[in-house]
C-alpha cells in the first residue's frame, strides 16, 4: 500500500488564506567554529548562534488586481500540512525581502517571494 506524502501549503497573510504553488525553506543553527590560536592549527572550540529561518514560496499571479501588496506582507503565517492532519510544520512572523516573477512557456506564472520567518514550530498532531 502506497503511503500519503504531506500535501498543503497554506500562506495565511492578515487572516486570508492564498494558494502557494512551491515552498522551500533553509533552517541554519547558527553555530560557528570560534578559531583559537593553538599547536595543532585546528579549531577546538564552538560557539552557539541564533537560528535563522530563510523561506521562498511561490504564489499563483492572478488574471486582474493582485489582493495583496506583498512587498509590504510582515508577520505573515507560513504552514505546511499533510491531507490526514498527521503533520503539521508551522512559520511564523514570515517577512517579504525580495520578489521576482517568473513565466512560463506552458502558460505558469508565479510569483516567488523570498524572505525569513523568525519562529518555527514542529506540531505533533
Amino acid at each position: 500500500m502506497a503511503e500519503e506524502s504531506v500535501g498543503f501549503i497554506i500562506l495565511g497573510v492578515n487572516g486570508d488564506d492564498y494558494d502557494c504553488a512551491s515552498f522551500t525553506s533553509t533552517k541554519t543553527t547558527g553555530r560557528r567554529p570560534v578559531a583559537t590560536m593553538n599547536r595543532t592549527g585546528e579549531v577546538k572550540h564552538t560557539a552557539k548562534g541564533i537560528r535563522t529561518y530563510a523561506i521562498t514560496v511561490a504564489v499563483v499571479i492572478p488574471d486582474g488586481k493582485d489582493e495583496v501588496d506583498w512587498l509590504e506582507v510582515a508577520d505573515a503565517r507560513i504552514s505546511i500540512e499533510s491531507e490526514s492532519g498527521n503533520f503539521r510544520e508551522t512559520y511564523t512572523d514570515f517577512n517579504v525581502q525580495t520578489i521576482s516573477d517568473s513565466y512560463d512557456v506552458s502558460g505558469e506564472t508565479r510569483r516567488n517571494l523570498e524572505g525569513f520567518a523568525l519562529s518555527y514550530i514542529q506540531e505533533n498532531v
